[in-house]
């Protein structure tokens, strides 16, 4: 499999997961299992047999995200919910780390623009909930995307 095809079947698995998931995470403010653990799993044995990537390296991938995450919901004391700290591990699988940490950066971004207008507007207030899977989501493509074309002449390239 070349590498176009091979990109836009991992592109498609990640979207068809991760767009139910943030529709779910607007309506319900939850973010299902089932998205999360059949994208991880799916998108790991993609990236084993098929990029032929090293275990250790997909494993680190998809677990330091999370860690990452979790860390932050411990600081941030329940803040973040545990739907974003494993949504993290199906980023991490897609992305890798490099591509994880410049999607979380897109994410956080267009979160707070998101949430200064809620605020100014006054739909928003400093307790509202914001769910956060369609900016990871969103975050998420945009890294994928963008992600080549910024390591291009890097030692460090995800795919």
């Amino acid at each position: 499999m070349d590498e176009l095809h091979r990109n836009i079947l991992f592109l498609s698995v990640f979207i068809m997961v991760s767009i139910p998931a943030s529709i779910i995470d607007v309506k319900y403010r939850i973010i299902p299992d089932w998205c999360v653990i059949s994208g991880s799993v799916i998108l790991f044995f993609l990236r084993l047999f098929i990029s032929r990537d090293v275990l250790l390296i997909i494993s680190l991938d998809m677990f330091s995200g999370p860690f990452i995450f979790m860390m932050i919901r411990l600081i941030s004391r329940g803040k973040l919910g545990m739907g974003d700290v494993k949504f993290s591990a199906l980023m991490g699988v897609f992305l890798g780390f490099p591509g994880w940490f410049a999607a979380l950066s897109a994410a956080s971004f267009l979160g707070l623009l998101f949430a200064a207008a809620g605020c100014f507007t006054g739909i928003l207030n400093k307790t509202s909930r914001i769910p956060f899977a369609p900016f990871l989501t969103a975050g998420s493509v945009g890294a994928y995307l963008l992600t080549p074309l910024i390591l291009r002449n890097t030692a460090v390239y995800p795919w």
